[in-house]
């Protein structure tokens, strides 16, 4: 991801806002942050298609405003496509990991879009590049589900150690990939086998753009297939179900491709 330069400290306005009461647990949803926080100062450019580590507040701002709405219209429709794989967990408690989580839209948008999963959710680890995107996805999520330990990690996907990605045997872990698996600035096969070292049940959503260059729409083809080839070749540990990947049209006429698995590690 490309760095932008600091050129000034402002006050996180989401941030505030929490901190004030202004954003609370009962009426803090997605359509409130980006009605307070999504203003555009015309340097859309500046976040480089949406791939930029941003660390500037008033490019926080840009991006809810320029690519928020995309973002919404993404999860809205994945999530009913993976109800049935998600309601396999039977009821049981949640961890969610959000990979390059920016300021926690997807995992705002995954608690406000499946019913109950708020209150199951125990502990959210987020995990971001950006210091100022990471404080405020923090603030969001202990805003929204303030009985749940966050957790934060601040670095690039690559620089993950095994230590940090804690995978619980006894939870339900849900892992978000949410336009980020499509840069091909990091090894994202890496990542996937951090968390399958460890025994557990692990359910992958992810959502990108659906295109064919930098990186783009074959990077999730090829980890989907690697990972379902994984079944076969270490079938005594690892079981795959629920797998499908899939492209679809949103109602804004922007192509996007995503994928979910179930993956039990014995």
């Amino acid at each position: 991801m490309n760095n932008l330069v600091i050129n000034a400290v402002h006050h996180d306005l989401v941030i505030n806002a929490i901190n004030n009461k202004t954003l609370t647990a009962s009426n803090l949803d997605f359509k409130l942050l980006r009605r307070l926080a999504g203003i555009d100062s015309n340097r859309k450019s500046e976040l480089d298609w949406g791939r930029a580590t941003i660390l500037r507040q008033d490019l926080l701002n840009q991006y809810l405003y320029s690519y928020g709405l995309m973002v919404q219209r993404q999860w809205e429709f994945i999530i009913p496509e993976t109800l049935k794989m998600l309601n396999t967990n039977n009821g049981g408690k949640v961890h969610i990991f959000d990979y390059g989580c920016g300021q926690g839209l997807a995992s705002l948008l995954t608690l406000q879009y499946i019913t109950g999963l708020l209150d199951k959710t125990e502990k959210i680890t987020l995990i971001e590049p950006s210091k100022i995107a990471l404080d405020r996805a923090k603030a969001i999520l202990e805003c929204k589900v303030p009985h749940a330990e966050v957790y934060v990690i601040n670095k690039e996907l690559d620089e993950l150690k095994n230590n940090e990605i804690i995978i619980d045997k006894d939870k339900m872990n849900l892992h978000l990939f949410s336009n980020v698996l499509d840069i091909n600035t990091f090894d994202y096969l890496e990542v996937f086998k951090k968390n399958l070292e460890y025994k557990g049940t692990h359910y992958f959503i992810a959502v990108s753009p659906d295109r064919n260059f930098q990186g783009g729409s074959p990077r999730l083809e090829s980890l989907f297939n690697t990972l379902e080839k994984q079944q076969a070749e270490f079938a005594k540990h690892l079981k795959i179900s629920h797998a499908e990947m899939n492209h679809f049209t949103d109602t804004n006429n922007m192509n996007h491709i995503y994928f979910y698995l179930k993956i039990e590690v014995n």
